[in-house]
């Protein structure tokens, strides 16, 4: 994985190249290396983190995180992906984003516990955790709150921990983890015992919420 100042030069380099010609989502991927699949769980669990439901998205989105995951935990050196999307040319802005995600990161983690998140055992694990939520995010619960939050906020921190080398935020998207495992698993068990009554009653108590 590369250290910030790396990717950070990286990135610089990627939105001055766009500004003078259209680059394709290869290119960037390829400038990026191992860091690619790391940023792009980031990037990819971004529209997931507000209390709506995405409906078919939130699956297809799901699915995808959740091959992200797979390939961190194989190890693999770069970001796999379908060779026709290889070749979409990236918004400017895009890649402005992404380079200003990557500051903001810098502001609230830092290297500790760097044991828990390099060479392969860090992969493993955060790639455990990114399948895992993926999964997650795939269950469809459109009448549930923040089906889609719980499951992004334990991707999201998983990624962050392999991006910037912080063990730390591998126990905070732990703790997310369970707790969505935990609250998928009380919805679920509410229906079985209570059937149909249980779905109006939240229906109702979402509707009060946002309305």
């Amino acid at each position: 994985m590369q250290h910030r100042e790396t990717l950070l030069r990286i990135l610089e380099d990627c939105v001055a190249r766009s500004e003078r010609e259209k680059l394709s989502l290869g290119e960037v991927l390829e400038s990026l290396k191992t860091s690619a699949i790391a940023l792009s769980t980031v990037l990819l669990c971004l529209p997931f983190m507000q209390p709506l439901t995405l409906g078919p998205l939130s699956s297809a989105g799901g699915l995808v995180l959740a091959s992200f995951g797979l390939q961190l935990w194989q190890g693999r050196a770069k970001l796999w992906l379908p060779q026709r999307l290889y070749q979409i040319k990236l918004w400017e802005r895009l890649l402005g984003v992404c380079r200003f995600v990557i500051k903001v990161l810098s502001k609230v983690t830092r290297e500790r516990l760097v044991s828990w998140t390099d060479g392969r055992f860090g992969e493993r694990i955060a790639g455990a955790m990114i399948m895992t939520g993926g999964v997650l995010l795939v269950i469809p619960a459109p009448i549930l709150p923040f089906n889609n939050t719980l499951p992004a906020l334990s991707m999201l921190f998983a990624a962050i921990a392999v991006l910037e080398r912080d063990g730390l935020m591998l126990l905070v998207s732990a703790f997310w983890l369970l707790a969505t495992i935990a609250y998928f698993s009380l919805f679920f068990y509410a229906v079985i015992v209570f059937g149909s009554e249980a779905g109006v009653w939240l229906t109702n108590q979402w509707k009060g919420l946002i309305g």
